[in-house]
């Protein structure tokens, strides 16, 4: 009776098991139903085939039972396991669908030596701001006179002023946007050194509607923006990645076309701003401006955004246990050989199969001081890089490393793709194991140019007095991206080559492609 009991004990443990197993794995929607019946199916038999053949009426063997109980154990531990997994995976996708609200963080900058030390002490005194930044600035200033009450703030045409206004106390206060702060130093050696924090703001810009598709049957475009800071994902920063993704479920063909963060374009989505400024300028309006911007320049409208921190991004490469990436030979300043050294870290990188762990994988993504043409090899790499990756997720390796994939994209991936849409994404994968034909392209212009004035805010132009560089875009290249994401679009099968530009720019403007790649 004892033994009977035993046995029964472990059937319902594995019973219950093999229960919350089904109705989590039913519930995430990601195991198609010609995997999903068999596989529920054969647990249940195992777990009553466990039970009778822990038993034998007419002899006893007691190794055979403690091997068919053992069996019934594991299999409740392998369920369990295999639960907590898919909930981790479920909780995973919905804490990176649906969009989130950006937040732009305002300081209020004072002089580290100064006395004052609250926001009250500000009372009365002055404020100054960048008058490029009108809309945050105009919020921020509310938000601190519903603290202090009325305040005068001063705007300037440049930063070089504004900081300077604070230096030789002019200003009490600056009211500065908390992304533009690092940058101060190239203005003022170790400025943020010399100064102090005293209060921060919060300004929350609205959730980016997604222009819903039918993601496994019907054409879609993603905007992906990726920027190099460390930090929250919904929290604002300039964009340092720009690619659209165009996507045809049914050809099995994704697109990718980089778009370099200096490209000279009208601005579009910002409050009061008109005019051309740099692309990665646009993100100052949250990702919806530069969803509008890339839109405006393509002609193509974008489904879904997809965000990511490319610093934190990395940590997935050493989550999937490596990255092997084909690194062509660039030219190198100094160097015949095309053999480079990462300014961060000093790592050594040949041309020819590589492999990365995540510190070599940031360092060679980030580098562009060693190549002739700096940007643009930095963006066919990182181009390379995004590739890699997502060829290594559509590997059956991505099965043993999920619990560490989800854990390093969980603060670093953000899209308003909706949970449903991931989830029949990866049904449809599973189901067809289908190979994936991803083709890229890379906008391209001349970078040589520079301007003084930049996007036109009210009726005041943005003033650089020392010049920006900028890249003009190539009319030809963009018109081609748009030629090659309507094929697409169409069902057309891509192939991306690589021509030469018309453009009479004055450096190297041919039509960069990245090595295209058959992801199975």
């Amino acid at each position: 009776m004892k033994v009977l009991l035993s046995r029964r004990l472990l059937l319902i443990i594995t019973l219950i098991a093999a229960i919350v197993f089904t109705a989590v794995a039913f519930e995430l929607s990601i195991l198609p139903l010609k995997y999903f019946i068999p596989l529920i199916v054969i647990i249940f038999l195992l777990a009553f085939l466990f039970y009778r053949l822990a038993r034998d009426k007419n002899d006893r063997h007691p190794i055979k039972v403690a091997l068919m109980k053992l069996l019934n154990v594991l299999l409740a531990i392998v369920l369990i396991i295999a639960s907590l997994s898919l909930m981790k995976g479920s909780n995973f996708i919905s804490s990176i669908t649906g969009g989130n609200e950006e937040i732009i963080e305002m300081n209020v900058v004072v002089l580290k030596d100064s006395a004052y030390n609250s926001i009250d002490d500000l009372k009365g005194q002055p404020f100054g701001a960048h008058q490029g930044d009108a809309v945050n600035i105009n919020k921020t200033e509310t938000m601190i006179e519903d603290d202090i009450g009325e305040i005068v703030v001063t705007n300037y045409s440049t930063n070089n002023e504004l900081v300077a206004a604070l230096l030789d106390h002019e200003m009490s206060a600056i009211i500065v946007k908390a992304v533009d702060l690092e940058s101060f130093d190239s203005i003022e050696d170790k400025f943020n050194e010399k100064i102090r924090i005293i209060q921060k703001y919060e300004i929350k810009l609205p959730k980016v509607a997604a222009n819903s598709a039918k993601v496994t049957q019907e054409p879609f475009v993603v905007f992906i923006s990726g920027r190099d800071k460390e930090g929250p994902i919904n929290t604002f920063s300039l964009s340092d990645v720009n690619m659209i993704a165009a996507i045809h479920p049914q050809t099995k063909q994704v697109l990718l076309v980089s778009i370099p963060r200096d490209y000279y374009v009208d601005i579009k989505g910002i409050e009061g701003v008109e005019g051309q400024d740099k692309l990665t300028h646009s993100a100052k309006g949250g990702i919806d401006a530069t969803i509008q911007t890339v839109e405006n320049l393509v002609g193509v409208d974008m489904n879904y955004y997809a965000k990511f921190n490319f610093t934190s991004f990395m940590n997935v490469i050493d989550a999937l246990g490596g990255i092997e990436v084909t690194v062509p030979k660039y030219d190198v300043i100094g160097r015949d050989d095309g053999v480079f050294t990462t300014r961060l870290d000093k790592y050594t990188i040949k041309p020819g199969k590589q492999t990365f762990d995540a510190k070599h994988a940031l360092s060679f993504v980030r580098e562009r001081y060693a190549f002739v043409d700096g940007d643009e090899v930095r963006g066919k790499n990182q181009m390379l890089m995004l590739k890699a990756i997502i060829k290594k997720c559509c590997s059956p390796s991505i099965i043993t490393n999920m619990d560490s994939v989800f854990e390093s994209l969980s603060d670093s991936f953000e899209t308003n793709l909706s949970a449903d849409d991931i989830k029949s994404l990866i049904n449809m994968q599973i189901n067809d194991m289908a190979s994936w034909d991803v083709q890229s392209y890379r906008l391209t212009g001349d970078a040589s140019q520079r301007v003084f004035e930049l996007a036109t805010v009210g009726d005041v132009t943005s003033v650089n007095a020392n010049g920006v560089y900028v890249t003009q875009p190539d009319e030809q290249s963009v018109a081609q991206a748009r030629e090659y994401i309507q094929q697409v679009m169409n069902g057309e099968i891509v192939k991306v080559t690589e021509e030469s530009s018309d453009s009479d720019s004055t450096q190297d403007n041919t039509t960069s492609t990245e090595e295209n790649t058959t992801i199975e």
